[in-house]
């Protein structure tokens, strides 16, 4: 029986290998300062062992990559720009309860769109479940483009959240949703607001109440106010130097930066692309200012604390 003892101190052996290791391991697969080896501590073989560390790996989230900002706020320009990045793909305006496109008085033919539908049936839970069908199409979809090397971005609808209605959020809905599944990574653009409003009036998008200046800049607040100042990059900037900032904002989602995006992000078709398009990425001249508008911008205590 010596060579059944021999592999019973070659199986203990390796169990206490993995054990030496485990707590290095863990430390950086889940950067936990964590004492790993009180988790493993009672393993007794090498399976055991192995099966906690299994249970260890998918109790880990994966992350999930975000864009948010503003209805013409230059977000289409820099998305397209993120879609000429290797190996990215990006989930262009998602919301979960986004309705403004439906036609008040006929059905809109959507034969995907299964949310929708259920809405449009009078479904009774039809909120519930858009959010609950958001959430699962979300996790099919970064799984799939993970498995296959690719990177996954949302584009946030947050104009649904701030921009729309009597009322607003104070958080995104869709950031809300995906928390419990996903570390979320989040990136903010922004513009100047006298602009953003401008490109809303000229596109006939103020669809909040009251249509002032100074309600859209309360707005725009509360949308900022959920994110941390290094998380927020101004469009302003990325006009200037689109080079420098396009690598800062790589950095921020953790994106591989390719300097060739200049040549191709045109050929890229997003929706949202609603402002004055072109092949150059540079700043626009300023829309018009009625005087009252001005009367507005000068009276507006929102738009001085923004500023």
């Amino acid at each position: 029986m010596n060579w059944l003892q021999e592999l019973q101190n070659e199986l203990k052996s390796s169990v206490e290998l993995i054990d030496n290791k485990i707590e290095k391991t863990s430390s950086i697969l889940f950067n936990s300062d964590s004492n790993s080896s009180v988790f493993f501590e009672n393993s007794d073989s090498i399976l055991d062992t192995c099966n906690k560390l299994i249970g260890l790996l998918e109790s880990k989230k994966s992350e999930l990559k975000i864009i948010h900002h503003l209805a013409c706020s230059g977000g289409s320009l820099i998305t397209k720009c993120f879609s000429a990045m290797p190996n990215v793909f990006i989930l262009s305006e998602v919301h979960p309860h986004s309705y403004r496109h439906l036609k008040k008085d006929m059905a809109t033919f959507l034969p995907s769109d299964i949310s929708t539908l259920a809405k449009q049936a009078g479904f009774r839970e039809s909120y519930e479940l858009a959010k609950k069908i958001f959430r699962l199409s979300i996790k099919e979809a970064s799984s799939r483009v993970t498995d296959r090397g690719g990177v996954l971005i949302l584009r946030d609808h947050s104009r649904s959240d701030f921009c729309v209605g009597d009322s607003y959020t104070d958080k995104s809905t869709v950031t809300e949703l995906l928390l419990d599944d996903f570390d979320i990574i989040p990136l903010v653009t922004a513009c100047n607001p006298i602009d953003c409003y401008l490109s809303l009036q000229s596109n006939y998008w103020l669809h909040f109440e009251p249509q002032t200046f100074n309600e859209y800049c309360l707005r725009f607040l509360n949308f900022l106010a959920q994110f941390k100042k290094n998380q927020i990059v101004k469009y302003e900037s990325f006009t200037r130097s689109s080079d420098k900032v396009m690598k800062k904002m790589c950095n921020l989602l953790e994106v591989q930066y390719d300097e060739s995006y200049k040549l191709i992000f045109d050929q890229f078709k997003v929706t949202g692309d609603s402002g004055r398009v072109g092949v150059k990425i540079e700043a626009r001249p300023r829309r018009e200012i009625s005087d009252e508008l001005k009367n507005e911008i000068n009276k507006s205590k929102n738009f001085a604390y923004l500023c």
